[in-house]
C-alpha cells in the first residue's frame, strides 16, 4: 500500500457491476420470450424493441463503470433513469414479470451510482 497523497484506493462500482448483472438478466428474459414458442410475445416488435432497450440499458451500465466525475457520469446517469423506467413500462405491457424484477433491480443499481458515494476527480 503506498503512502503517496496522490494514491487513491480503488472504488468499488457496486451499482454498475449490479446495472450490468440486470441487464443481461433481463435481456436473457426477454430474448428467451421472445424466441420461446407459444410464450405470447413470440416474434413481436414489442419485445424486439424491449431487447433493444436492454441491450442500451447494458451498455450504459459498462459506460457508467468506465467514466469517471463529471458531466459524462451524470449524462449517462440520466439516461439510465429514463432508459430503466421506459423499459420497465415496456415489459409489463409485455406481462413480462420476471423481466420487470430483473428491471427493478437494475434500477437499485442506478440509485446506488446516483446517490452513493461519488467519484473524485484527480488533479494529476
Amino acid at each position: 500500500m503506498s503512502t503517496s497523497a496522490a494514491y487513491a484506493p480503488p472504488r468499488r462500482r457496486l451499482g454498475a457491476n449490479i446495472m450490468i448483472i440486470a441487464a443481461l438478466a433481463a435481456l436473457a428474459i426477454t430474448a428467451g420470450r421472445f424466441f420461446m414458442p407459444l410464450s405470447g410475445v413470440t416474434g413481436s416488435g414489442g419485445a424486439m424493441t424491449t431487447m433493444f432497450a436492454e441491450l442500451v440499458l447494458l451498455v450504459l451500465g459498462v459506460l457508467l463503470l468506465k467514466t469517471g466525475a463529471g458531466g459524462l457520469r451524470n449524462f449517462v446517469l440520466f439516461l439510465s433513469w429514463a432508459g430503466v423506467i421506459g423499459t420497465l413500462f415496456a415489459a409489463s405491457l409485455l406481462h413480462g414479470w420476471w423481466t420487470v424484477i430483473a428491471l427493478l433491480v437494475y434500477a437499485v443499481g442506478v440509485v446506488i451510482e446516483t446517490f452513493g458515494p461519488k467519484p473524485s476527480r484527480s488533479a494529476l
